[in-house]
C-alpha cells in the first residue's frame, strides 16, 4: 500500500508538471479535478466530525454554543434564497465585526507594539555602550527602521502638490521622505517576491527530488 501510494503521488505530480510544458491540458485538469475532490470531501468530513463533537459531545454540557451554532445555521439557510438573503446580514456584519476585532488586536499586540518597544530599546542610549561596536550597530539597525517606518509611512500622503510659502516648504520636505518611503517599499516587495519564489522553487524541487527518488528505488528493487 506503502509503494502504491507514493506511485500515486508521483502520478499527480507528473500530471500536474504537465501545465509546464503543455500549458492547460486534460491531463492537468485531471489532476486538479481530483485535488478539488479530495479536498470537498475532507471538508465535508470535518464538518460532520465538528457537528457530531458540538451536538453530541460539547452542546449537553455548554449551551452557550448553542449561538454560533444557530447564527450558522440561519446564515446557511437565509443565503440560500435571494428574497431571504437580507436577513442573514447581521450575521454576517457580527462576523465581519469579529474578525475585524481579532485582527486588530492581532496587529497591535502581535506586531506594532513589539515592533515599537524593539525599537526603542534599540535607540535607548541607557542600554547602550557607545563604545562597543556591537552596540554602534544595534544603535544604527534602530535608526533604520525608525526612518524606514516613518519614510514609509510618509509615501502614503495626500497633500496637494501646489502651495506656496511655508506649506510649500514642508510639501516638498515630505515628498522627498516619500520618495525614500517608495525605495524602502520596493526593497520589501522585492523581499516578499524573492521569498515566494524561492519557496515555490523549492517545491518544484522537492516534488521533481521525489519522483526521482522512487523511480530509483523501483529500478533497484528490480
Amino acid at each position: 500500500m506503502e509503494t502504491i501510494a507514493m506511485l500515486v503521488g508521483a502520478g499527480l505530480s507528473l500530471l500536474v508538471l504537465t501545465y509546464l510544458i503543455l500549458g492547460d491540458n486534460p491531463l492537468y485538469r485531471l489532476a486538479l479535478h481530483l485535488f478539488i475532490g479530495a479536498l470537498v470531501g475532507y471538508s465535508f468530513g470535518n464538518v460532520i466530525v465538528f457537528l457530531r463533537n458540538v451536538l453530541l459531545i460539547r452542546l449537553p454540557g455548554d449551551y452557550i454554543l448553542a449561538v454560533p451554532l444557530l447564527m450558522g445555521l440561519w446564515l446557511f439557510l437565509v443565503k440560500s434564497f435571494p428574497r431571504l438573503a437580507p436577513l442573514g446580514n447581521f450575521v454576517v456584519a457580527y462576523l465581519i465585526g469579529v474578525g475585524t476585532a481579532v485582527a486588530l488586536g492581532g496587529a497591535l499586540l502581535g506586531t506594532l507594539v513589539p515592533q515599537v518597544e524593539a525599537t526603542a530599546r534599540a535607540l535607548s542610549f541607557d542600554s547602550l555602550n557607545l563604545s562597543s561596536l556591537g552596540d554602534l550597530q544595534l544603535l544604527a539597525d534602530g535608526l533604520l527602521v525608525v526612518v524606514g517606518t516613518i519614510c514609509t509611512l510618509m509615501a502614503f500622503n495626500f497633500a496637494a502638490p501646489r502651495q506656496g510659502g511655508g506649506a510649500g516648504v514642508w510639501i516638498r520636505f515630505v515628498g522627498a521622505l516619500a520618495w525614500i518611503g517608495r525605495v524602502f517599499l520596493i526593497f520589501a516587495f522585492g523581499v516578499a517576491f524573492a521569498g515566494a519564489l524561492t519557496t515555490s522553487l523549492s517545491i518544484l524541487i522537492g516534488r521533481i527530488q521525489y519522483i526521482i527518488t522512487l523511480l530509483v528505488n523501483l529500478l533497484g528493487t528490480q
